[in-house]
C-alpha cells in the first residue's frame, strides 16, 4: 500500500465515474452524493487499492439490480471516520449471511442479475479496507444493501489537497 494524502471523496467520485459506462449499458441508474457543494473528507491511503474496494462494491451492486433500478454512492464523515456508502435496491443479503458474504469462496444464496462471483472480491475488498485501518461493512434488512467502506480521517492540515484519482 502506497499511503498518500487524498480526499475519499474525490476518491469515490472517479470510481463511479469510470464506471458510469457499465451502469448505462445495464438501465441502472447511478447517484454520486458527494455534497453541494462537495467538502474534502481527508484520509490518507492508496488511491488504487481504495478504488478497487469501491470498484468491487459498485460492481457487486450493479450485478445485484435489475434493469430500472438505482445504486447511490455516498460519502461522508462520521466522528474519526470517514465513509462511503455503496446502496442498492437488489434482493438484498439474507440476515445469516450478512458476514458469510466476507468469507472466501462463500458466494450467497441470492444470486444477483448478473449471477454469482467467485466469492473473493468481498474478502479482497474487506482485507484492503482493514489494511488502511478501516473495514467493509454490510446492513440488508429487507430489499435492497447498503455496504460501507470506513477508513480513518486524516488529522494532518490540508490532507485532501493531493487528492489523485487515477
Amino acid at each position: 500500500i502506497e499511503v498518500t494524502d487524498l480526499d475519499l471523496g474525490a476518491v469515490a467520485a472517479g470510481a463511479a465515474e469510470r464506471l458510469r459506462p457499465q451502469f448505462e449499458y445495464a438501465d441502472v441508474a447511478l447517484v454520486v452524493e458527494v455534497g453541494d457543494p462537495p467538502e474534502p473528507i481527508p484520509v490518507r491511503g492508496d488511491v488504487g487499492r481504495l478504488t478497487q474496494v469501491l470498484s468491487n462494491l459498485l460492481g457487486n451492486a450493479l450485478g445485484h439490480s435489475p434493469a430500472g433500478a438505482t445504486v447511490t454512492i455516498r460519502c461522508g464523515r462520521q466522528n474519526s471516520l470517514a465513509f462511503v456508502d455503496v446502496i442498492d435496491n437488489g434482493p438484498g443479503i439474507a440476515a445469516d449471511e450478512a458476514e458469510r458474504i466476507f468469507e472466501r469462496f462463500y458466494r450467497g444464496s441470492r444470486t444477483g442479475t448478473g449471477g454469482a462471483g467467485r466469492g473473493i472480491g468481498l474478502t479482497i475488498a474487506r482485507s484492503l479496507a482493514r489494511a488502511h485501518g478501516g473495514d467493509v461493512f454490510v446492513d440488508s434488512e429487507g430489499p435492497g444493501a447498503r455496504f460501507r467502506l470506513t477508513v480513518p480521517v486524516s488529522e494532518r492540515v490540508g490532507a485532501a489537497a493531493t487528492a489523485v484519482t487515477r
